[in-house]
């Protein structure tokens, strides 16, 4: 009986044993100096361009979102607007119109700032209006020249 379980403790140990070298040797051989996880020609001829061009791409996309905002009149300055009889202009809140030629007119309540008052009538040359809430629309019945300030866009 002392006989049986000294062999079964050898073959017991010996099981562990291997199991142990068996995982030591694995992970012994899992990224080296020389063979790293990661390897560096991986990260030069993969990972980096990847990133770059992912980084490339996005730049690319939001400098046209800015060139777009510029060009649709989300500007923090005055700019010339030209606008032909027959076309709208709808106006953002806060955005401020300044008509310089022509004829237009208003019926949503555009803030006359040069006097004060509210108007829902034809603007009036050199007058400075705001608009107090999104989507006031200006019609513009003879080739107008307007300064604007904000955004807008012409329908």
């Amino acid at each position: 009986m002392k006989e049986k379980k000294w062999r079964t403790r050898l073959a017991c140990g010996a099981l562990v044993l291997v199991t142990v070298t068996g995982v030591a040797l694995a992970a012994g051989t899992q990224g080296s100096r020389n063979d790293p996880l990661v390897t560096l020609s991986y990260l030069n001829d993969v990972l980096i361009p990847d990133l770059m061009a992912r980084a490339d791409i996005h730049i690319e996309e939001k400098a046209n979102q800015l060139m777009e905002e510029a060009r649709t009149g989300n500007k923090a300055v005055f700019g010339t607007v030209e606008v032909s009889a027959g076309s709208t202009i709808s106006l953002t809140a806060g955005t401020q119109v300044i008509l310089r030629t022509g004829t237009a007119s208003n019926v949503d309540g555009l803030i006359d700032l040069t006097n004060g008052a509210s108007m829902w009538d034809a603007l009036q040359e050199n007058h400075l209006y705001i608009a107090a809430k999104d989507g006031q629309l200006v019609t513009v019945t003879e080739n107008a020249l307007f300064l604007i300030q904000g955004r807008y866009t012409i329908v």
